[in-house]
């Protein structure tokens, strides 16, 4: 504080020097200029924190409609890339093709599962050579057994998606591969 008060004595000596005036008057004028200045920046930043904060809890929305909101299951980032369906929108009965990584080793068996509680819906079973591809439900799956038939490479799997699949979007994963691949599947009629 007594730093300001000598620079602003050395400037009011200044002004006096060459105006001749009063050196309280010259005093005031500049503290009186320096809180002006203040108060001009002053105002300036809540401004522009006031705006800022109203952005920043009131989302931008040009158009007048809501905001988006993601819709439907995702997938885990940890099987991105991990198994490829071709079409990935399938109704039921129709056949899908699995492809992977190259060298991808797996079995046969897979999982149709619901995505938000993984609960199992159904198992499907790859075609194979003059053996068509098939299904059961979770429900029929006692006493059944997945044969343990080894495949390694890209695919494609064929599949069929089973004909009492509802309308929505499951996850399909490898039911009986050393390292697990999925990927996202949505049924439409």
């Amino acid at each position: 504080m007594n730093d300001l008060k000598h620079d602003l004595q050395t400037i009011a000596d200044r002004h006096a020097q060459q105006s001749g005036g009063d050196f309280e008057t010259i005093l005031r004028t500049a503290t009186s200029r320096r809180r002006r200045r203040f108060a001009g920046v002053s105002a300036a930043a809540c401004a522009v924190l006031a705006v800022g904060g109203i952005a920043t809890l009131a989302p931008w929305q040009n158009d007048g409609s809501p905001a988006p909101v993601a819709s439907g299951p995702t997938l885990d980032p940890r099987y991105q890339g991990t198994m490829t369906i071709t079409p990935a929108t399938a109704a039921p009965g129709a056949e899908i093709a699995l492809t992977y990584p190259a060298g991808y080793g797996r079995g046969i068996g897979f999982v149709l599962v619901q995505p938000a509680d993984g609960k199992q819906l159904y198992t499907l079973i790859a075609g194979r050579g003059k053996t068509k591809p098939s299904w059961y439900s979770a429900k029929d799956a006692e006493g059944r057994v997945i044969q343990s038939i080894g495949i390694n490479g890209p695919g494609p799997d064929q599949l069929v998606v089973p004909d009492t699949a509802a309308d929505g979007t499951y996850l399909l994963c490898t039911a009986n591969a050393a390292t697990k691949a999925c990927a996202l599947l949505t049924v439409a009629r």
